[in-house]
This record gives structure tokens, sequence and C-alpha cells, in this order.
């Protein structure tokens, strides 16, 4: 098709896939900053696989992700062709899938699942030691872990669970990352999966199993996530797939806790670069909760959290990239895309577009006040997507997050020792280590 997109400069083909295979968090932000202004999109074509555009114009990020007709998401790599939960199904399947889930998503179970959060919030506190050194980042992920089963599942994890749900995470986010060969060598030249990629994929179906079998036996389910799917299955008008219990159950479980975990993980390394903010954020919890767990009515006033919790997600989103396929030859602002190009936007760029967003690599909640400036660049932030296949658990995650937040900080002061992150960027944008912490009671 004719009127390709703008290519950036460079080797041929090799020069950019590579770059972008060894750093696409670099090579995305450093073109989002050179090319924003001037094209909607650019193109960088692979050595094998599919062309891949990149999506500079913030408006046409919402026009893509919200045209279902016309894209969708695309089945990419082993684990999303593993499994067809709500993120890897489409057409009719997801409609249903998306139609028995949602109710668990609003109204009164936010609140029921706010209440959750704080009772969870407050025993992970209870196993801290007054004064000590720590991986934050398991520890929000044990917290997130605990939210989600009891949440969705109405059952507890133990701390073993959680970690061996972490530890598989970490050895997915490690396969799964990008890397030079994976951008210049075709898929079938390319080395198969590892055994700490399996092994990581039977700890997290075993742990699913365990929930699902739980559920099955039960006379009367609880009135959850996977009670809802349940009940969906013995209806004869509701098509769902074959596995669809367990790979709902493995979906939420690991995607759904450790994008949460990550965030609060960001929030305090970046209220670790602004002591006075954390101060800040103490004395809100303080006034506001006045030393007790939080509640769903308190999330109305915990505004300074709650910003610092949207500027978390403008600088280290975890789901750090938005994919679509094109399902037939299309034009986008007077450009030709084929039948299966891939469009590519990253929320970690376009929150760091200095066109959009003032001073934009400095760390201020104070832009998302009523005297900010972020409203003019709300186009350009995106962490849970946009369109009707936008994050379902967006409010969970949030309420999540700033609860955290706020409940932590009355009772202990956290320092994050790591000074730079070094990423890894794979489904999600994970730190390549530890998150060393010290942890105080006040």
């Amino acid at each position: 098709m004719a009127d390709t997109p703008h290519s950036p400069p460079g080797l041929p083909v090799v020069d950019s896939a590579l770059r972008f295979g060894s750093d696409p968090i670099r090579y995305l932000t450093a073109v989002q900053e050179a090319y924003g202004g001037q094209y909607p999109l650019v193109q960088v074509d692979p050595v094998a696989g599919p062309t891949v555009n990149v999506v500079l114009d913030a408006g046409l990020v919402h026009e893509i992700l919200g045209d279902r007709e016309r894209f969708t998401r695309p089945n990419l790599g082993p684990q999303a062709q593993r499994r067809n939960g709500l993120l890897a199904s489409d057409g009719e399947l997801w409609e249903q899938q998306r139609a028995v889930l949602q109710p668990q998503f609003v109204g009164e179970r936010l609140a029921s699942y706010a209440e959750t959060t704080g009772d969870a919030v407050e025993a992970l506190l209870t196993g801290w030691p007054a004064d000590a050194e720590l991986d934050l980042w398991a520890e929000t992920s044990a917290l997130a872990m605990q939210v989600i089963s009891r949440t969705l599942f109405s059952r507890d994890v133990s701390r073993a669970q959680s970690d061996t749900i972490h530890e598989a995470m970490q050895d997915l986010g490690e396969e799964l990352s990008f890397s030079p060969l994976s951008a210049v060598l075709p898929r079938s030249l390319q080395p198969g999966p590892s055994d700490a990629f399996e092994r990581a994929n039977e700890e997290i179906d075993a742990f699913a199993e365990e929930i699902v079998e739980w559920h099955l036996r039960q006379e009367d389910p609880p009135r959850d996530l996977l009670g809802a799917l349940i009940e969906a299955k013995r209806d004869p008008s509701i098509e769902l797939s074959e596995n669809e219990l367990l790979d709902q159950t493995a979906l939420f479980v690991t995607g759904g806790h450790e994008t949460t975990a990550l965030t609060i993980t960001y929030a305090f390394y970046w209220l670790s670069q602004r002591p006075e903010l954390r101060e800040r954020v103490r004395a809100e919890a303080r006034s506001v909760l006045d030393g007790d767990r939080p509640g769903w009515a308190d999330l109305p006033d915990l505004r300074v959290t709650e910003r610092v919790i949207r500027e978390t997600l403008r600088l280290t989103p975890a789901a750090w990239n938005v994919t679509r396929t094109a399902r037939r030859p299309v034009r986008l602002r007077g450009y030709g895309i084929d039948e299966g190009e891939l469009l590519l936007a990253s929320p970690y760029a376009h929150g760091r577009d200095s066109q959009m967003w003032d001073d934009p690599t400095a760390f201020r909640p104070e832009r998302w006040g009523p005297d900010g400036t972020a409203t003019r660049a709300r186009d350009a932030y995106f962490p849970f997507g946009s369109g009707p296949r936008s994050c379902i658990g967006r409010q969970l995650a949030l309420t999540e997050a700033q609860f955290a937040l706020a409940h932590v900080l009355q009772r202990y002061d956290v320092e994050v020792l790591t000074e730079e992150f070094d990423f890894r960027p794979g489904v999600t944008l994970q730190p390549t280590d530890p998150v060393r912490a010290r942890v105080a009671e006040l």
C-alpha cells in the first residue's frame, strides 16, 4: 500500500530493529520526543515478523484503541497463546467474557473490595519488623496477591504461595523481555521456551487449578469472579471457552496482581526522591485515617495520595505498551497500513513527551491538582489503555494503591534505597533486581 509512514533514520532496517530490541523504553521515548510533533506515527521495519508502527499522536492512540472493527489485540508470544483469558480473547468470546466479569468491578463490589484491601494492608504490616531492610517489590507483591485472592476468589493466600508466584512472574518477565535477537530473528530461529519459563507456568497453573477445584467442590460457590463464571458456563445461551475457569483465574492471578504491586513499589520510590512530599502523604493519611485502616468512605479525602499514584502511573506505568493489529488494510491520517501490521503505543513514552507535559521527567503530583497542567495532556495519559478493552480492574487497582500508600506511611517510614532502576520491559515494566528499602516503624 502506498503512502507508508515515515521511518526514523539509521542503518536500513537492522539498525532500528536492534535499537528497538536492545532498549525499547529508551528507543520509544526518543522517537516520541523527536517525531511526536511532526508525524502521527512512524514505522519500524523489523528484519522478521510484522511491520511495527509506533503511534505518536495521542488522539490517534485513542482512535485505534477504541476501534474494534478495524483493529484487534494481537496474540503475540508463547505466553499469550497459552491461555485464552480476557486479555487474549477476541470477538464474541471476548464480549461474553467481559459481560460476565464486568459486574464484579462496579458498585457495591468495589466498596467491599476497598474494605478487603484495608484488611490486607493491616495484615501485611503486622509482619513487618520495627526497623529493617527488605525487598519492597516482594512485599507489595504479597499484598496484591492477597487482595486479588480474597476479592476475586474468596480465598486467603499464604506468604509462601505469594513468593512462589512472585518468583514465577520474574522468570516469565525475563523470558518475555525484549532482546536484539527477538527483533531480528524470525520466530522459527528463536530459542523455544526455557525450563524456567515452563516451571513458572506450571506454578501458576497449579495455583489456579487449586482455586478452581475448590470452587467446583462447593455446593453453593461464593458470589465472586469464579462463581460468576461457573454460573455463566451453566447457561446454554452463553458460550465461553473450554478452559475458561483456569484461563481467567491464571490471568487475574498474574496480570491483576503484578501491575498493582509494581505501581505501589514505584510510588514509594518516587516519594523517596521527594521526602517532603512523602511527609505530605503521611500527614494526609493521619488526618483522614487517624490510625485506622482505610475504607471506601475515605477514598475521596486521600487527594494528595491519589495524585501521587496518578503521577507514578505517568512516569512508570507497569503496562508500558499497548499493541493492536490491523484486521484489514486501513488508512490512518493519510498513511496506509496493511493487514497484519502492528500498531504500538507506549504510555511510558507518551507520559514523558515534552510537547504534552511541563517538565516531563520530574515527579510532580501537583500537576494533577485543580491548578495543575495535566488536563491539557489528558490524551497522552493512558496507563490502563483506552476504549472498550481498557483495564477492567482499573478502579480496584487505583484503590488498592492509594490505600497501601496511605496506610503504610501513617505507620512506617519507607525509604527506597535504589537510586535508579534498570527496567526489564516485557509484559510489564519490571525492575531487573529486588527493590531494597528501609522500613522503620514510627
